[in-house]
């Protein structure tokens, strides 16, 4: 295998490769990309983790087709310090070493046959629709910070998506802290059926709004057990976790007399402010609702103290609240609105924020006890 590819372009695919594959494993190739360099100037490459799979194609001068499978982490690392625009690759078999020559630079990586690489299901007779790709980032981007992490026990590690009783699709992320949901129009995924509901693991939607920042048309579908998505030059599959995601919906309440609004550009500033004597051991920041006015306020016992006040218009009784901060503004930087409207019971029930002109979406964070 030879072969000359431009840095910039490999750069691009590598850092979309390498973050596929999987860094806590035994199974030292799955650490690895596969490979492939064709006849026909195409270099491919695989990554995967055995739930998540991603393939992606670039074009590339080759003179000697082959196939191995060499470090993505390293190999990134390589390409990113090297000041030329293009980079010569040959594998040495006999040795298992891929040349990597850049300038006057020359490193070798140790390999790992072709062969022993996972085979990566590339659903090719799967029937695809397209899909809104703008729409569905805009989905994963409002509801992917409050997805658990795996090491949350306690919680569901994935984004639910199911179809709402008016036919609109609705993803939700909770980690039992905090909840929020984005719901969008059906037509945005014209023809794809998905049945009830699924759940998407969480470092699958993450890669699947990193490949959607980069591109414009995307297909989606599914089988029994995996989610797909495809556009020109990428793949990736993943499978569907298979558990139950609880009844979010008992948590909302269905009224909430209380509100108020606030521009947007007053709130997320003063929560910065305010949160800057917060830490670990002090993350609340507390909502001191009065006539016509908001008081933040947070402190610290080693830091010290911080309160900042906004006007609004509000006219009822008296509230206060305590939230973590982190969630707070989280939320509201997920919203693509100039107002906030914050909506509540008592100081014992989530909070609801909400962005007016950002339909479709809500997020729910509970109360703290401070």
């Amino acid at each position: 295998m030879k072969f000359q590819v431009g840095k910039a372009n490999l750069v691009q695919v590598l850092q979309r490769i390498q973050s596929a594959t999987e860094k806590k494993t035994t199974m030292p190739i799955l650490n690895n990309c596969l490979i492939k360099a064709t006849e026909d100037g195409t270099l491919e490459l695989f990554a995967t983790d055995l739930e998540l799979s991603l393939w992606t194609k670039m074009a590339a001068q080759v003179q000697t087709e082959g196939k191995t499978t060499v470090s993505a982490r390293k190999l990134l690392e390589i390409v990113r310090e090297v000041p030329q625009d293009s980079l010569s690759f040959e594998l040495d078999a006999v040795r298992s070493r891929l040349l990597v020559k850049a300038g006057r630079s020359r490193f070798e990586l140790s390999t790992f046959p072709a062969e022993d690489f996972p085979n990566i299901n590339l659903y090719q007779d799967l029937p695809l629709t397209s899909c809104n790709a703008e729409i569905l980032k805009r989905a994963l981007q409002k509801t992917l910070y409050s997805i658990p992490s795996e090491e949350e026990t306690f919680s569901t590690p994935g984004l639910l998506w199911h179809a709402t009783e008016e036919n609109d699709l609705r993803f939700v992320s909770s980690d039992g802290h905090r909840l929020s949901y984005y719901e969008v129009p059906a037509d945005a995924f014209p023809g794809f059926t998905m049945g009830t509901e699924i759940i998407v693991p969480r470092k699958a939607v993450q890669e699947i709004h990193r490949l959607l920042e980069k591109e414009t048309e995307v297909s989606i579908g599914m089988d029994e057990k995996s989610l797909v998505l495809r556009t020109p030059a990428t793949f990736l599959s993943t499978l569907l976790l298979d558990c139950e995601f609880p009844e979010y919906q008992a948590i909302i309440p269905p009224e909430r007399p209380y509100s108020i609004t606030v521009a947007a550009e007053l709130l997320y500033p003063a929560l910065k402010r305010v949160a800057l004597v917060t830490d670990v051991s002090y993350r609340h920041v507390k909502f001191n609702i009065s006539k016509n006015a908001i008081e933040l306020q947070s402190g610290n016992p080693e830091l010290g103290n911080a309160n900042d006040i906004i006007d609004v218009e509000y006219d009822g009784e008296d509230f206060s609240v305590a939230f973590n901060v982190k969630y707070v503004m989280e939320s509201i930087a997920a919203m693509d609105s100039q107002t906030i409207r914050f909506e509540w019971v008592d100081d014992h029930h989530g909070g609801i924020f909400l962005g007016p002109d950002d339909p479709g979406y809500l997020s729910l964070i509970m109360p703290m006890v401070v």
